[in-house]
């Protein structure tokens, strides 16, 4: 198989990586030996790892784009040094094609041998299903390249499998591993670890204590049995023990994935020669203690991709106006129809065969959610129908349905497929892989969007990494309704980035269509053009740097999901109190069940009918770790079973135990942030202060906003036009009831000095210990008498009190306004005039007119 021009400098730089690494060995190799026959002599030995990176440093091999980066090494759990290299190259790129080639070169510039042991870890089940796939079929050009490197002896296993010491000796054995089957949390939590009857020849005999002792003298972090009144340790006979007696080499696709403490400690816990890494995004953990930086050895770009024609640019992206999502979808048909033409057209000229497929984007596929005002994949479906399609055309792919499954349809790129249409919610995100996708049509409203992010990568990929010469052909299609253009360009621009392909946001292209509404600039009314007005932000102060407080960096990163107890919430499903009671009337449980005996969370997360990848990647925004998600999601599981619910029938009620997960979770991980946020408000680190260093929001001289023509002037209901507004034209437009009430109420106030809207999510927002910031309504400047001008910061609700929303602002915006110091940190002068006091509040609708009374005065 032919490389890409960027593959082989991929493959070139590692090889000479590699030839770095053995000569560095060999020097420590040689330090080592004199350190031991002269140990009184002080001898250093060097960490090979880290000379051999410096040696690719100093001849300019390295990524320029992280010369900044410090060298991280990594060690193994028997403390020896471990070479560790990431490969970054973008989704498309042919990340998996490079591991195989990789393996050879490692197998035989570093390892000199043609046998071996390899631990593949794939980071979800669809990868790990077509890796598998891959790796099994002969004719694969991955397989051939391993079995060049072994010489026809290659051996593709899994977890389950037996495993001789012979096989490893005589072959090159591939192990594919799920990221989450090799997570462990304790000695007894896995199969992995546990000593089993098809592990053999790895270790001595159970009589053997010398053997056992020179081993566990060797690999002092195997597991063993113990004796202690006979001091005899016996070695377990685990798939574990066997790996790290092994050291393989570890291949770790996605691997931003496992950078948690307990990813990397269970990683090099099995005492790898060689780490290969595979990420788009590679990932850094810089608050760890030692830092953890990703060593790039190759830094492979979108626009690589693009040279070699493996990828369909430009993006043309068009957003259709109003909301009916119908007409969108018939609008994909025909885009989808052109396509067709123009792929018959090519088959005629030279016989490739090209089918192009439309992704369709819904909001809603469960049975049970079809509800008539989202659109659900059954509403998709049957509309394609009434167009013409036919049911074979036409295939849902979701956690409940999956029309892909059939042997007829697996292959979507086979000229007897008939598939055009694959209608989906999210569950084409990871791993999928279908170079005939040319549109997708989301009909998402604009708070999916992260969704949309997700599955632009689906569509990029040229067939045959081949452009065809018909320009139609060599780009992709985006048709959106219920959006924004410009929410959809940032949607598709960060899915470019999640993929690796950051700097190709350029090549996304609008076509007709686009926002409703007129674009205004909005400017400061007479007299108030020149006045700078500085406001507060919130901000995390450490070691003298300021910078604005990110939720996931200093909150969520610091919370402990595995600390959370999943009892209560089994308990609650299994019994159907009142919280969930309305949820777990459906769920009928019998009386007299027979319980399925749990073992081990292997077996639980085989239960009938349930998807646990769908569950982690359903709570995967408040779990990020992939780990620790299916770590919750087993413990569920476990505890269900243990509450009495028959795990048999936890299948059919996927749908509420993940809501009432998410639920459980969102309100366990609330807590430990607050309790974060005001520990760290207290410390000083979370700051609510003005700044001289420029580190404020500055009330902006112009900005831009979508109002309606003709304009509606906002009338106070003395029938006189708004006069105070910090910003004119005062219009009606974008405001509710309520704070149309309390604009026009502050504006007749004769305190007010002027007042604004704040634009929500482009203006002023304040972070809290929630994820999204709170964005308040109106800010306000009141002159009182006898005192210095005070500035209010609202939030107007119109709901009751008891409302979490409210409560949660009230809360935040209560806790912010008693920890405002009102002062300057810093020391530059800063002209802020008397705007020094600052006070924040939740208006309510049934008492605002007294509240504002109080504060207006």
């Amino acid at each position: 198989m032919k490389f890409k021009d960027f593959q082989e400098n991929v493959l070139a730089t590692l090889s000479l990586y590699l030839n770095a690494l053995s000569d560095q060995a060999a020097m420590s190799a040689k330090q080592a030996a004199l350190a031991a026959e002269h140990p009184d002599a002080g001898i250093q030995v060097a960490d090979f790892t880290r000379k051999a990176w410096d040696a690719m440093a100093a001849a300019g091999k390295l990524p320029a784009a992280r010369a900044e980066v410090p060298f991280s090494p990594r060690v193994s759990g028997a403390g020896k040094p471990v070479p560790n290299v990431c490969l970054k190259v973008p989704t498309g790129g042919g990340k998996t094609l490079l591991a195989a080639a990789s393996i050879s070169r490692i197998l035989g510039q570093w390892q000199r041998q043609r046998t071996g042991f390899v631990l593949w870890i794939c980071p979800n089940e669809a990868i790990y299903s077509q890796t598998r796939k891959a790796l099994r079929d002969r004719e694969h050009p991955y397989r051939h390249m391993l079995d060049q490197a072994s010489g026809g002896r290659t051996r593709i296993l899994e977890k389950d499998d037996p495993l001789n010491r012979a096989d490893v000796d005589g072959n090159l054995c591939v192990m594919l591993l799920m990221l989450q089957s090799a997570n462990r949390e304790t000695k007894e939590s896995l199969r992995l670890f546990r000593d089993r009857g098809s592990v053999h020849g790895f270790f001595p005999a159970a009589d053997d204590r010398d053997g056992h002792a020179r081993w566990l003298e060797d690999v002092p972090n195997l597991d063993y049995y113990s004796d202690v009144a006979l001091h005899w340790h016996v070695v377990k006979d685990s798939l574990g023990n066997a790996l790290r007696a092994i050291r393989p080499i570890v291949v770790l696709d996605e691997g931003h994935k496992g950078y948690s403490k307990l990813a990397m400690d269970t990683l090099y816990g099995f005492n790898p020669s060689f780490v290969l890494e595979l990420s788009a995004t590679p990932a850094d953990r810089p608050k760890d203690s030692p830092p953890v930086y990703s060593n790039w050895l190759c830094d492979v770009r979108g626009t690589d991709l693009d040279d070699e024609d493996m990828i369909k640019l430009p993006i043309n992206v068009a957003v259709k106006a109003g909301k009916d999502w119908r007409a969108c979808l018939r609008e994909s048909l025909a885009q989808l129809d052109a396509l067709q033409a123009d792929a018959e057209r090519l088959h005629a000229d030279c016989a490739r065969y090209i089918r192009p497929i439309c992704l369709v984007q819904v909001e809603r596929t469960g049975k049970d959610q079809r509800d008539g005002s989202h659109v659900h994949s059954e509403d998709a479906f049957e509309y394609l129908m009434t167009l013409g399609l036919r049911e074979d055309q036409i295939a849902i792919k979701s956690a409940e349905r999956d029309d892909l499954k059939a042997p007829e349809r697996q292959d979507l790129t086979s000229p007897t497929n008939p598939v055009r249409f694959i209608i989906t919610k999210s569950a084409l995100q990871e791993g999928w892989d279908c170079p005939f996708a040319y549109v997708l049509c989301s009909l998402a409203s604009v708070s999916s969007k992260g969704a949309l992010t997700q599955l632009i990568g689906r569509i990029l990929r040229q067939p045959d990494t081949e452009k065809t010469g018909i320009a139609s052909l060599d780009e992709c299609y985006v048709l959106c309704v219920h959006s924004k253009t410009k929410d959809v360009i940032a949607a598709i621009k960060n899915g470019l980035e999640q993929d690796g392909m950051g700097d190709l946001a350029t090549q996304v292209k609008t076509r007709d269509g686009g926002d409703t509404g007129d674009s205004t600039t909005m400017k400061r009314r007479k007299g108030m053009e020149s006045l700078r007005i500085f406001l507060p932000l919130v901000r995390w102060v450490e070691d003298g740097r300021v910078r604005d407080l990110d939720y996931e960096m200093d909150l969520l990163w610091r919370t402990d999901p595995l600390a959370i107890d999943m009892a209560p919430l089994a308990k609650r499903l299994a019994t159907g109190d009142a919280q969930a009671a309305s949820h777990f009337m459906r769920i009928g449980l019998v009386e007299g069940r027979e319980l399925l005996e749990v073992q081990d969370r292997d077996s639980v997360g085989e239960t009938p009918g349930f998807d646990p990848v769908h569950a982690c990647r359903a709570i995967s925004d408040l779990v990020p770790n992939a780990w620790q998600a299916r770590t919750l999601v087993d413990g569920l599981l476990t505890e269900l079973a243990g509450a009495g619910v028959d795990v048999s029938k936890i299948g059919e009620r996927a749908g509420l135990i993940i809501d009432q997960l998410r639920l459980h979770l969102e309100a366990a991980l609330d807590a430990m942030a607050e309790a974060i946020f005001r520990d760290e408000i207290a410390t000083g680190r979370v700051q609510f202060s003005l700044h001289t260093d420029g580190r404020n929001y500055q009330v902006p001289e112009t900005f831009e906003a979508a109002l309606a023509k003709p304009l509606r002037g906002l009338l106070r209901d003395d029938g006189v036009q708004a006069e105070k507004s910090l910003f004119v034209p005062a219009t009606e437009d974008g405001l509710n009831g309520l704070e149309r009430n309390v604009a026009c109420y502050v504006d007749g106030k004769a305190a007010t000095h002027w007042w604004f809207r704040n634009v929500a999510r482009s203006q002023y927002g304040l972070q809290g210990w929630r994820k999204h910031k709170v964005y308040p309504d109106l800010v306000v400047a009141v002159r009182q008498e006898g005192a210095s001008e005070r500035v209010l910061v609202l939030e107007t609700k119109g709901q009751h009190l008891d409302n979490p929303d409210s409560r949660y602002k009230r809360d935040l915006l209560d806790l912010l306004s008693g920890n405002y110091s009102g002062q300057v940190v810093g020391d530059m002068a800063l002209d802020l005039g008397d705007n020094r006091a600052l006070h924040c509040e939740l208006v309510l609708e049934n008492d605002w007119q007294v509240r504002l009374a109080a504060l207006t005065h």
